[in-house]
């Protein structure tokens, strides 16, 4: 850990041997913070489960910022009593335990729901916030940021206030929260991580990991609680607010490294138009087992019909799809919009040949979890797989499988895409040539067995 830090942290008492209630001697902070206040990343989030610590590690991590002069820190919530949590660490930390005498102070004890200010003789501000009066949230420029509970803050005070005050600074970014759904916290902050941008930290922890937390509320609480919210509010996992559609699929399972497609394979693409959101486009291969291969990806917004086909082309190459497949309404001619030309005629007057597609939600439903289910693989029941992957590179669609519920089933274009293909049944079929090599080597493993047992 870097030496400051180190320095800081034991003076406050944040560092050293805690004592549990069975009277065991731990170590502060808990592993997964020390990884996160190791982390030389410029957004860091750390998903757990209540009482874990999170607002305790969230105001540590920005005490060596406080003590540099004329920085400036927001702490911004939904509302002032969210951001109260780590202000009032902060203001233990550096006020009570460390004695520096602020230059300015208000509202340091919480008294009423408001704003809460610490200005120090070097010139460093330290300010909560919150998304209640966004109008606030502009102006100033910062050096740190604490989303506190940040999964119940709107996506657009972050995008439209928030972010814009980090820029001419380069301000770092903490997210100590519970999460709240596959939210825009999860894609804006988990995926990168994830996916190894080396800007961004991100872990999912549970309250397990606080060894002061009682284990025996924990299974009370597990026996108690359904299972999603259970998941969210003490392993700081995250899950469906309103009930997920594609429960079997999880991305340590069905999502892999890319990989190019032979070209024996069999290939599909399938087309979702939308004139008021981007045009998605999708192609899966099919191996010789039947497995389903998800390789590539087209979800880009404002397009028209013509650039949507010239990037098909592109990404096509030679590698051509047997069969490409559209929404059944694009075959649909809108007059009161002024269409003279379905939206599949334009399609295939700018070369991109589609069928229509069958787009029933439960056949294709059944049929995806079917494949997603891992079964025995080669002849072993010991080893079990599923017939159903992803590449990485597919972004958009991997979220919408991780995001899709029952209340939004239908804002998945990308999932509308792998409906269509999989109700087609894709399969890989041989060749003529293919089947005459499959027929010799079958005929040299009978040649070589006796004749009486059959082996």
């Amino acid at each position: 850990m870097d030496k400051i830090k180190e320095a800081i942290f034991k003076s406050i008492g944040y560092m050293g041997e805690v004592t549990d209630e069975n009277g065991i001697i731990h170590q502060s902070p808990w592993p997964t913070q020390v990884e996160a206040h190791d982390s030389p990343a410029r957004f860091k989030a750390i998903f757990a489960g209540s009482r874990y610590g999170k607002s305790k590690w969230g105001a540590a991590e920005v005490l060596a910022d406080i003590m540099k002069p004329n920085t400036r820190g927001w702490i911004v919530g939904p509302k002032y009593e969210q951001p109260s949590k780590e202000f009032r660490y902060i203001y233990d930390y550096m006020v009570v335990k460390l004695g520096f005498r602020p230059k300015r102070e208000l509202n340091i004890h919480y008294s009423t729901p408001g704003p809460q200010v610490l200005i120090f003789p070097w010139g460093s501000e330290v300010y909560t916030k919150s998304a209640e009066n966004p109008e606030s949230l502009l102006g100033e420029e910062v050096d740190w940021m604490i989303l506190s509970e940040a999964s119940r803050l709107p996506e657009t005070v972050f995008d439209g206030y928030l972010r814009a005050r980090l820029g001419s600074r380069k301000g770092r970014v903490i997210i100590p929260t519970t999460p709240h759904g596959y939210n825009w916290i999860y894609k804006r902050f988990y995926i990168p991580a994830v996916e190894g941008d080396k800007d961004y930290f991100a872990k999912i922890v549970s309250v397990k990991e606080n060894p002061l937390f009682s284990k025996e509320e924990y299974e009370k609480a597990k026996k108690e609680l359904p299972e999603d919210i259970f998941k969210e509010q003490y392993d700081g996992e995250f899950v469906a607010q309103t009930g997920l559609i594609y429960k079997r699929f999880y991305r340590q399972k069905h999502v892999i490294d890319d990989f190019e497609i032979p070209k024996s394979w069999a290939r599909y693409a399938a087309i979702d138009p939308h004139p008021s959101t981007p045009v998605a486009v999708l192609w899966m291969a099919v191996d010789p087992h039947g497995t389903c291969y998800l390789y590539d990806e087209m979800f880009i917004p404002d397009q028209t019909i013509p650039e949507v086909a010239s990037k098909i082309r592109a990404k096509e190459g030679k590698d051509v799809p047997r069969k490409r497949l559209i929404d059944p309404n694009a075959k649909y001619i809108d007059k009161l919009r002024g269409q003279t030309t379905s939206v599949q005629m334009q399609f295939r007057q700018n070369g991109i040949s589609c069928i229509e597609a069958n787009n029933k939600f439960e056949s294709a439903y059944y049929k995806i979890n079917e494949l997603m289910t891992p079964t025995p693989s080669y002849g072993d029941k010991n080893v079990l797989k599923p017939r159903f992957f992803i590449f990485k590179s597919c972004k958009e669609t991997i979220f919408e499988l991780e995001s899709c519920n029952w209340e939004n089933e239908k804002d998945n274009h990308m999932l509308d895409c792998v409906k269509y293909i999989i109700n087609d049944s894709p399969v890989r079929t041989w060749s003529e040539q293919e089947k005459i090599d499959a027929n010799r080597v079958d005929r040299t493993r009978r040649d070589s067995m006796n004749k009486t047992t059959g082996y």
